[in-house]
């Protein structure tokens, strides 16, 4: 019996190593090195793609990267690790290949130490990315994945919390699988941040895992708040006024 879903992990790692592929991967990577700053703590894990995209960060930390004969072997809807155990996760093109994306942000925040740090590499369905997808038979890599929109990525990461510290955009040349062309079209990525970033092929998502403070602040009541003032709290009546 043919294993499906490693016949698809084969197709999809043979394409990236393609020159299309290789494009994309080259300028992520040139890109999370400029934001290396954000690759905080000493455990830093990498999921998706097999070829290192983790940027070098000054400071010595342990970086790993699972995947299928790689660092660490695992399924991304169930991380082989302990909560609260990593610092940095890096989702390299997870998303759009899982059967439960949901599950595996889930996963991402439960392994994540408070204030750790997510960063999300995606494809872009409003792009000329997401319309090939629409032209190209739907069972090729990378066409067979399924493209989510910023925004609802963004309502993900809300509910589990997340707060978004910084946005990258990238691939503004068409996929085209010549390595010639790519070459020849690469001031399309200049002009395309500038005027149509919105249709970038991928986008870079940093985010911060927030949680909320666990002693409840205390509100200072104030006395007049609760009762009246002096000055308008009347004497008793006594029965010696009664008499008079």
């Amino acid at each position: 019996m043919v294993d499906y879903k490693s016949d698809k992990e084969k197709m999809m790692s043979d394409w990236w190593q393609s020159p299309l592929g290789q494009c994309v991967l080259t300028q992520e990577k040139a890109i999370l090195q400029t934001l290396s700053s954000y690759f905080h703590g000493y455990c830093q894990l990498q999921l998706g793609v097999t070829q290192k995209q983790l940027p070098v960060v000054v400071h010595s930390a342990q970086q790993k990267i699972m995947a299928r004969s790689a660092d660490v072997e695992g399924e991304t809807k169930s991380l082989p690790f302990k909560s609260h155990s990593l610092d940095t996760v890096l989702l390299s093109h997870t998303l759009e290949f899982s059967s439960d994306p949901h599950q595996v942000l889930r996963e991402v925040e439960r392994v994540l130490v408070a204030d750790g740090t997510l960063v999300l590499c995606s494809f872009n369905p409003w792009s000329l990315w997401g319309l090939r997808r629409l032209l190209s038979w739907q069972d090729e890599p990378p066409w067979h994945g399924q493209y989510f929109s910023q925004i609802r990525i963004k309502d993900w990461l809300a509910l589990l919390n997340f707060e978004i510290v910084a946005v990258e955009k990238l691939m503004f040349r068409p996929p085209l699988h010549s390595e010639n062309w790519l070459s020849k079209l690469m001031p399309m990525e200049r002009w395309g941040k500038r005027l149509w970033p919105l249709f970038s092929g991928c986008t870079i998502v940093i985010a911060t895992k927030r949680t909320a403070p666990l002693t409840p602040i205390a509100k200072r009541w104030q006395a007049k708040q609760l009762f009246p003032s002096r000055s308008l709290v009347k004497k008793p009546v006594t029965r010696e006024k009664i008499n008079e």
